[in-house]
């Protein structure tokens, strides 16, 4: 850990996960721990960790990716399950800043400005209707990502489980092995929409109709902005 480096610090929460019974639990859990599995490796400084049964925390050293993770977290929780009764989501809190003291898996023990901007926004939003929120050292920022991520929320809290589904295949942009375990491949749509066995029409359809354009058009503005602040344009 670098002194004055700027870190993302994300904590969340399951929402809806008291609806489902003792016996999937167990399944709520494993597909929240798969979704951080999704988050690119090389940017994490401490890993995920899931604590008081429903909450998690992970420390990213790119910041400039917290955006991004957060919403591969949520989207990959949605494309889960399916009906009233059974939706899963999280709440997640995107605190950016320094730290102080990160002691070597125990990212829960962690403190400094970042940690400090993560966890009580967490506590706040459970007040609220919003689910996403990101706080950062530098007020003029907190003012645009205040706006953007309430209307970011909107749309997430919109989707439907399929599409959900695929733009959470679509946003990592990782590469994955092919059927030949020899071959890497970059995942692109054509690639997306034969292992959600659709056409590649009603792949699109879906991305369009749960805004992934504008998703899109935030996260560059989000790391654009995070990049300037943090001096590494």
């Amino acid at each position: 850990m670098e002194t004055g480096k700027i870190y993302a610090v994300l904590t969340g929460d399951l929402i809806g996960s008291s609806r489902f019974r003792i016996q999937q639990r167990e399944e709520v859990l494993s597909n929240l721990k798969d979704s951080f599995q999704e988050i690119s490796p090389e940017i994490i400084e401490s890993p995920f960790v899931v604590f008081r049964g429903d909450s998690f925390q992970g420390v990213l050293a790119s910041p400039e990716e917290a955006l991004k993770a957060a919403l591969i977290i949520r989207a990959s929780l949605l494309s889960k399950f399916k009906g009233k009764r059974t939706h899963l989501d999280a709440r997640i809190a995107i605190g950016i800043g320094t730290i102080d003291y990160l002691p070597r898996d125990q990212v829960g023990e962690g403190d400094g400005e970042a940690f400090r901007n993560s966890g009580p926004e967490l506590d706040r939003m459970k007040k609220g209707e919003q689910n996403i929120i990101v706080r950062t050292p530098w007020a003029e920022i907190n003012e645009e990502l205040r706006t953007e991520c309430a209307l970011l929320d909107a749309l997430i809290q919109r989707w439907t489980k399929e599409q959900a589904e695929a733009i959470a295949y679509q946003l990592p942009k990782r590469e994955f092995l092919a059927q030949d375990p020899v071959i890497i491949q970059e995942i692109t749509q054509e690639i997306i929409a034969k292992i959600l066995k659709i056409s590649q029409p009603a792949l699109s359809q879906r991305l369009k109709t749960g805004g992934f354009r504008a998703v899109q058009g935030f996260l560059e503005r989000f790391k654009v902005i995070i990049r300037y602040k943090v001096g590494v344009l």
